[in-house]
């Protein structure tokens, strides 16, 4: 899109240049037809000429810059955010999940995060910062940062973590409690990014969200 705009404006100042000479050696022509051509007058005209050619040089020039320079930014704005999550707390506890969005960018930052909590395969919410009903707002090379409890998850399906820690077994472990974690940036000049869908469990032994490193080929 970047591009095309630009081509566009080239176009457009070579087009203007050439019709612009078109005019005055036609002027100019027609002038020195005449049997007193006046030469004060043709010397004018291609001064003219020359000053419009060159303000419209410099106009694309400096456009090219300005469109540069925005295209900079949203890179910036949104390729360089990113999230962390981290577990605090002792091991069987409330397992108090930090969840961290870093803007190093000089742009504010919309992010939409959706975790798509199961529990055993149904839906649990962890709030509106977390199931992508409500945007986090991050400022310029800052960091916003929230959290949320596994026990609060697995609370709305009736269940402990104690429950969980003596229903775990070797071929549950991965399905027990997850996450499909979706991640969606905006920033204030309208550049936009999605992340790719990260599956996540958490294991009740090692006692940490664990994300799925690969994706299928089915999912590319």
């Amino acid at each position: 899109m970047a591009l095309a705009r630009g081509g566009g404006m080239k176009i457009i100042a070579i087009v203007f240049a050439v019709c612009a000479f078109a005019v005055a050696v036609f002027a100019t022509c027609w002038a020195l037809s005449m049997q007193e051509p006046d030469v004060v007058s043709i010397g004018g005209l291609w001064v003219l000429t020359l000053t419009l050619v060159v303000l419209v040089c410099y106009a694309y020039d400096t456009n090219s810059i300005a469109r540069v320079t925005r295209d900079r930014w949203q890179r910036e704005g949104v390729l360089g955010a990113t999230y962390g999550m981290v577990l605090t707390g002792e091991n069987g506890g409330e397992g108090r999940t930090m969840f961290q969005i870093r803007n190093p960018s000089n742009l504010i930052v919309h992010a939409r995060v959706n975790c798509n909590f199961r529990l055993y395969g149904q839906p649990v919410k962890a709030g509106s910062l977390y199931d992508g009903e409500e945007r986090w707002v991050v400022f310029p090379q800052q960091d916003s940062q929230g959290w949320f409890t596994v026990e609060s998850l697995l609370r709305q399906g009736a269940k402990d973590v104690e429950d969980l820690c003596r229903e775990r077994t070797a071929a549950n472990r991965k399905v027990q409690l997850t996450m499909l974690l979706e991640l969606e940036f905006q920033d204030e000049l309208g550049g936009h990014r999605n992340l790719p869908a990260r599956h996540h469990y958490f294991d009740f032994v090692r006692w940490v969200w664990i994300p799925h490193l690969g994706e299928s080929k089915a999912s590319i």
